[in-house]
C-alpha cells in the first residue's frame, strides 16, 4: 500500500482522535487546529510505515496523531494566568472541604465557598485536570514521542510489550488500579470510550457535575501517587523522576 493510500485511508482517524481531545478542552481551542496537528502526526506515521507491520499500523498511527495534537496544545499554554489562579484557589478550598466531609464535596458548598456558579466551577475542574493530564503527554522513552502515558491510557488497543519494563508506565497502571471502581469506570468511559461528562452522567445515573468531580479526583490521585513515588507531575510539569 502506498504512502498516499495509507494517509487517505486513515484520515477519519485524525478527526475521531481530535474530537475526543476537543471535548476535554476549553472552548477557545479550535477543532480545525487540532485536526491540522493530527494530520501531521498521521503523515509522520505513514512516512515511518513498515509494510511488514501493517497489522499494528492503526495503533501506531493513533499514537502519532495524539502525540502531534498534544505537542500543539503544549505550545499554546491553554491555561491563562488568571485561570491558573482560580485553579489553585479551587484546589485549596476543595482539599479543605473534602477533609471535613470525608470524600466528595457538595456542589452547593463549593459555590458558597468560592463565590462561583456551578458552570464556572466545572470549568475550573476541567482546567485543573487538564493541567495534570498535560503532565502525562511527554515521551516515556527518549526519541519515541508516540509512547506517552495519556495516549496509551486512551488507546483501545493493548500497549506494546516493551512498555512493561518502563517504570513510569507501571506506576500509572498501579495508580489507576488503586482507584475506587467508579473512578476507574469514569476514566475508562471518558478516555478509552470517548464519552462526555454529560453522557457518562446518564450512563451512571448521576449529575454531570458529579462526573466532573469524580474525574478530577481520579486524576488528582494519580498525580499524587506519582509524586509520592518520586515523579513531578503537578501544575502542568512533565512527569519526571526527581
Amino acid at each position: 500500500m502506498s504512502r498516499e493510500k495509507i494517509i487517505e485511508q486513515y484520515l477519519p482517524l485524525v478527526k475521531k482522535v481530535a474530537l475526543r481531545i476537543k471535548n476535554r478542552l476549553p472552548p477557545h481551542v479550535e477543532m480545525d487546529e487540532l485536526i491540522s496537528a493530527g494530520y501531521m502526526g498521521l503523515v509522520e506515521a505513514a512516512n515511518r510505515f513498515d509494510p511488514e507491520r501493517i497489522d499494528t499500523f492503526s495503533y501506531f498511527a493513533e499514537l502519532k496523531i495524539r502525540g502531534a495534537i498534544y505537542d500543539y496544545l503544549r505550545s499554546l499554554d491553554i491555561l491563562s494566568k488568571e485561570k491558573r489562579k482560580k485553579v489553585k484557589e479551587f484546589e485549596e478550598v476543595y482539599d479543605r472541604l473534602s477533609v471535613n466531609n470525608g470524600g466528595l464535596v457538595d456542589m452547593e458548598e463549593l459555590k458558597k465557598e468560592l463565590g462561583m456558579t456551578e458552570e464556572e466551577i466545572l470549568d475550573v475542574m476541567r482546567c485543573s485536570a487538564s493541567a495534570y493530564v498535560d503532565s502525562l503527554t511527554d515521551p516515556l522513552i527518549e526519541g519515541e514521542e508516540s509512547y506517552n502515558l495519556l495516549s496509551i491510557i486512551e488507546s483501545e488497543d493493548e500497549p506494546p510489550k516493551f512498555l512493561e519494563e518502563n517504570e513510569l508506565f507501571n506506576l500509572v497502571v498501579q495508580a489507576i488500579s488503586s482507584l475506587p471502581e467508579r473512578e476507574q469506570l469514569v476514566l475508562s468511559l471518558y478516555y478509552a470510550d470517548g464519552f462526555t461528562f454529560k453522557e457518562i452522567g446518564k450512563i451512571l445515573d448521576i449529575t454531570e457535575s458529579r462526573v466532573c468531580q469524580i474525574h478530577w479526583r481520579a486524576i488528582k490521585k494519580i498525580r499524587e501517587y506519582l509524586e509520592k513515588m518520586g515523579y513531578e507531575v503537578s501544575d502542568g510539569k512533565s512527569a519526571r523522576g526527581r
